[in-house]
Order: structure tokens, then C-alpha cells, then sequence
């Protein structure tokens, strides 16, 4: 079944001197972007919506299951799904969505890259310290002694301790940003002989949570 067409979501960029004198439009930057397929064939392709879903491009073979190709992409989000022996599929192992018709597409993100300036930075790096106040004194008793610190009390605000909202038992809060990829254990579960994990990621303005129920 061939995917619906969905449309990339290109971010806006600034116009140049020249381009504000004459209306020109500014030509987009090309960022390389590697493409690659690991689930074996023959015959690998991809198509997207780089060009609206118009063309296919072959994938080099660089292994014994390995597929990759290089694309030049403006900055943008990009839908995009691989014919594998004349069938359509997904890669697993990469990021996916459904589109409107409800078929698992491919998505990358293409950021456009901004080169450092070192010269700027240097007002944020720390001054530099006399080597007389550095010194190689062995560990004491009392230093092995010491208890670790406490936890940080944001640490304890995970989906795993949140009590249920009466009104809406379905709703979650929104978890803060400090808890993100951490994987938390509900010790109370555990104690009761059931281990419960749970670990949230977000992408964009998404929160997934996911959760891991097994016997102690």
C-alpha cells in the first residue's frame, strides 16, 4: 500500500542583504543527512517527502544487511519509507509515526548546522587557578565515612508517584524536564513482589512514558 502524501514541515529561515534589497528568495541550506537500512535484501530504495513522494532513490549496499545513502535536505521534518524488494516498509530501529491514513512512516528532524565561534566563548570559561592550589593529599577515614548526599527532591516527582486525579483518573501531569530519560523503580511495587520501571522521554512538545511491569 503506498503511503499517503504527507507534506515536510520546513522551518522558516532569515533573508540576506540581497535578498531583502531584491526579494530574492534566500536558497535554503543543504545539511548532509545519512539515511541507512539494516534490515537486510536485495534491493533497497527510499522515497519521501524530500520531494513530495515523486521519486525513488537506490540505497548503497555497505555490508552483508546494511543499506545507506546520503541526502542533501534544507532543514526541515521529513517523512520518508524504504522499498525493500518491491515492498514497502518501516525501519524499526529508527524513529516513526503514522501519517493521516494511518500507515507507519519513517520521520527525521534536519537541523540546520551553526558553526562555533570560539572567540565568543571565551567570555563564559572559568578563570584559570594557580597550580599552588592543587594537591595530591591521599583520602582520610572520615572522607570514606561520610554518608552519600540525599537525593534530589525533584527526582521523586516522577509518573510513577503521581496519585491519580480524582476528576480525570486518566490524566497525567506533565512531567518536568529534570526527570526525562531517567529510569525510575516504584519500590512500594517492589516490596509487594511485583518490579514496576518506568522511564519518559519527550519529542517536541510529546511526553512518552513507558512501563515495564514484571514478578519480583
Amino acid at each position: 500500500m503506498v503511503p499517503n502524501v504527507p507534506t515536510a514541515i520546513q522551518s522558516v529561515g532569515h533573508f540576506g542583504l540581497a535578498s531583502d534589497l531584491f526579494g530574492w528568495p534566500e536558497t535554503p541550506t543543504l545539511v548532509p543527512v545519512a539515511i541507512s537500512w539494516t534490515q537486510g535484501g536485495s534491493i533497497v530504495e527510499v522515497e519521501g517527502s524530500f520531494d513530495n513522494w515523486q521519486s525513488r532513490q537506490a540505497l548503497h549496499r555497505s555490508g552483508t544487511r546494511e543499506f545507506a545513502i546520503v541526502k542533501m535536505l534544507p532543514p526541515g521534518v521529513y517523512q520518508y519509507k524504504f522499498i525493500v524488494d518491491g515492498e514497502w516498509k518501516y525501519a524499526p530501529d529508527q524513529p516513526a509515526m503514522y501519517d493521516e491514513m494511518g500507515n507507519v512512516n519513517n520521520v527525521l528532524e534536519v537541523q540546520e548546522y551553526i558553526p562555533e565561534i570560539l572567540d565568543s566563548l571565551d567570555s563564559f570559561l572559568a578563570p584559570s587557578s594557580p597550580t599552588e592550589s592543587y594537591n595530591n593529599i591521599l583520602f582520610s577515614p572520615d572522607d570514606f565515612a561520610k554518608d552519600p548526599p540525599a537525593c534530589p527532591p525533584h527526582l521523586h516527582l516522577t509518573l510513577l508517584n503521581m496519585p491519580q486525579i480524582p476528576d480525570a483518573p486518566n490524566l497525567l501531569p506533565r512531567p518536568q524536564h529534570v526527570v526525562l530519560n531517567h529510569i525510575y523503580n516504584d519500590k512500594n511495587m517492589t516490596l509487594a513482589g511485583t518490579q514496576v520501571m518506568g522511564t519518559t522521554h519527550r519529542y517536541r512538545s510529546k511526553y512518552v512514558t513507558v512501563i515495564l511491569v514484571k514478578p519480583g
